[in-house]
């Protein structure tokens, strides 16, 4: 534990991880934060659209949902700068347009051709039986050293599951391609589909999303905060010299007592002039899959059947291919609830046209990717905190979300002696 007072500490990027390692040291320590874009947030990005008569839909981009049951530490976060909450309705639609086949995990016979379909049929009872499988195998130990793909032909599940279930609904969770998916560790899988109730037709938590868009946490956090921010401000090059840290914007430079990296573990260990075998070891192993995102208002990107839409719509293309990035629409008007006069969409890696007249913003995101040889990392990435004043947080300590980057930043804080 570091009891040092008043320390000069700086904090190299501002996503969820930052933000929250920034609120707990400001309480005893003079804080900096450097953030890369010319906002705060990372991947907590509301774009606010105006919708004619002086009102505007705050429309979130990255971060959108959260739940009551894995998601503490965000919830007290949020709850200790009083930012308000509402209920989401979470269902996923998967659409192949080439087979006409849809289905909506809430409503699966929207589409009643459904109910003539023996395949579908088949694949709802082999759902069911993946689950069953998937429970009793992670309780007994068997999906240790296992990737999800090989689990799946060990366990004897069909093509079809793979195609229409298994893979579509990973590849959206995790924003990754159908086959790297397939590279996933089994047991991690598993875990976080039985936390998150996804191994049950019943049992699942409430979802919840920030109330005017989840940039309103963020803007409690800077309200409040009393050290100083710079946005637009990308480290370069930090150096551990002289007891200390000496930190290279595009700028200047500065010194600080100590650092705290809270970016991707690519980019941390980029910034790095003089990593330790350590630190190059468990960074290098991980890798980033660069998501394009666009928000628009073209509801061609649904199935066209309304009443299937879900709030995520994973849609099956022709051509894809099988190491391409994931194709899905969020239905933002149900996530976030909203009260607005237009439909909204968020669509990632999408390989159709979107009508430009309906396009709003075109952002880009990188998410982890989670191979055997990252997830192997996980274990001895807290050792690396506190060795040569610099200590490291982000999603990818864990599952690769917002709870997981906040309890690596509060346990950043904890070796401060702070708790969230």
């Amino acid at each position: 534990m570091t009891n040092e007072s008043s320390l000069d500490i700086a904090v190299a990027g501002g996503g969820v991880a930052g933000i929250v390692a920034a609120y707990l040291l400001a309480r005893r320590h003079r804080v900096t934060l450097y953030e890369k874009n010319s906002y705060v947030g990372g991947h907590t990005h509301t774009i606010e659209v105006d919708e004619g008569n002086e009102s505007a839909a705050c429309v979130d981009t990255g971060f959108i949902v959260f739940n009551d049951r894995t998601y503490p530490n965000f919830i007290r976060f949020i709850k200790q700068l009083g930012v308000s909450s509402l209920q989401s309705a979470m269902s996923f639609t998967y659409w192949d347009p080439g087979m006409g086949f849809t289905y909506n995990t809430t409503r699966p016979f929207a589409d009643k051709k459904n109910l003539l379909r023996p395949s579908f049929w088949r694949l709802l009872f082999e759902i069911d039986r993946f689950n069953k499988t998937t429970r009793r195998w992670l309780a007994q130990n068997r999906l240790a050293d296992m990737t999800l793909g090989q689990y799946l032909r060990q366990a004897g599940f069909s093509p079809a599951l793979a195609k229409h279930y298994v893979t579509p609904v990973s590849a959206a969770i995790w924003s990754t391609g159908e086959r790297d998916i397939l590279d996933f560790p089994a047991q991690t899988f598993a875990r976080f589909f039985e936390n998150h109730g996804l191994l049950s037709f019943s049992g699942h938590p409430q979802w919840y999303t920030i109330q005017g868009g989840s940039h309103e946490y963020v803007k409690a956090f800077l309200k409040t905060f009393p050290g100083t921010v710079h946005t637009g401000c990308p480290v370069k090059k930090i150096a551990r010299e002289n007891g200390g840290v000496r930190l290279w914007t595009h700028e200047a430079e500065a010194v600080h007592d100590k650092v705290v990296i809270a970016a991707h573990a690519n980019e941390a260990l980029a910034m790095l002039t003089d990593p330790s075998d350590a630190e190059a070891k468990l960074l290098s192993l991980w890798q980033y899959a660069q998501n394009r995102v666009i928000l628009h208002r073209d509801t061609s990107c649904l199935p066209p059947l309304q009443t299937a839409w879900g709030s995520w719509n994973y849609r099956q293309g022709a051509k894809k291919a099988v190491r391409g990035p994931a194709t899905l629409t969020y239905y933002m008007n149900q996530l976030q609830q909203l009260a607005c006069q237009h439909h909204y969409c968020v669509t990632l890696n999408p390989d159709y046209p979107i009508e430009p007249g309906h396009m709003i913003a075109d952002l880009n995101y990188a998410h982890p990717m989670f191979d055997k040889d990252a997830t192997a990392t996980q274990g001895d990435l807290p050792g690396l905190n506190g060795v040569n004043n610099t200590w490291f947080c982000g999603s990818y300590f864990r599952y690769g979300f917002h709870e997981d980057a906040v309890m690596s930043a509060a346990a950043v804080g904890k070796e401060f002696g702070i708790e969230l």
